[in-house]
Formats: structure tokens, C-alpha cells, sequence
């Protein structure tokens, strides 16, 4: 009985942790698709005013790279855009534009 106590609640607990953690909600994708449908999963889990602050600081990250033209598969989102967005949680991509802003402003 013991043994069954010492073996099933560490497991319950990594397997708890494990779905409740859901990866950070970070974006991810190789591909421009795989990209925007990230995008769009963590933005429909926002309130309306954190999606519109969302949405357009992804816009800003995407505006702010030097590669602007469009992507192979004619998306919007240049490779080094998605690098600037992979792995980054929604309120990272915020931080992250409001820095851009601010760089600009001062230029």
C-alpha cells in the first residue's frame, strides 16, 4: 500500500502540473501558417482589450523587421518576424512592441 502512495501521487502530480501548465501558452510554429494559427489559438483566449493590445503589437513586431517583404508562401510573416515571436508568451510579444515603439520613438 505504501509503495502504491510513493509511486501514483508523484505521477498524479507531474501529470497535473504537466496540464496545467499548457507549454507557457507560447507561440510556436516553423511555418508562417503554423505561425498565424498560433497566433490565433492564444488570442482567442484573451479578453477583447488584451487581444487588440496583442494583435497589434504582433503587427508592430512584424512591421519593425528588415526583411518586410513577404514570405515564401506569401504571408505576411518574414522568417525573422517568426523568430522574433517564437517562443514568446502574449505578454513578452506586448513587452517586446512596446520596446520597438520606444526605440523608434527616440529616433
Amino acid at each position: 500500500m505504501r509503495i502504491a502512495h510513493k509511486i501514483i501521487l508523484p505521477i498524479s502530480l507531474l501529470l497535473v502540473a504537466g496540464c496545467s501548465s499548457k507549454h507557457a501558452a507560447v507561440l510556436s510554429g516553423d511555418s508562417a501558417h503554423e505561425m498565424q494559427s498560433s497566433i490565433m489559438m492564444l488570442s482567442q483566449n484573451l479578453s477583447s482589450d488584451r487581444r487588440e493590445e496583442f494583435e497589434r503589437a504582433v503587427e508592430t513586431i512584424m512591421l519593425s523587421t528588415t526583411d518586410r517583404r513577404l514570405s515564401a508562401d506569401g504571408d505576411r510573416l518574414s522568417p525573422q518576424a517568426m523568430s522574433l515571436l517564437k517562443g514568446r508568451t502574449v505578454s513578452q510579444v506586448i513587452e517586446n512592441a512596446k520596446l520597438i515603439r520606444s526605440a523608434s520613438a527616440s529616433l
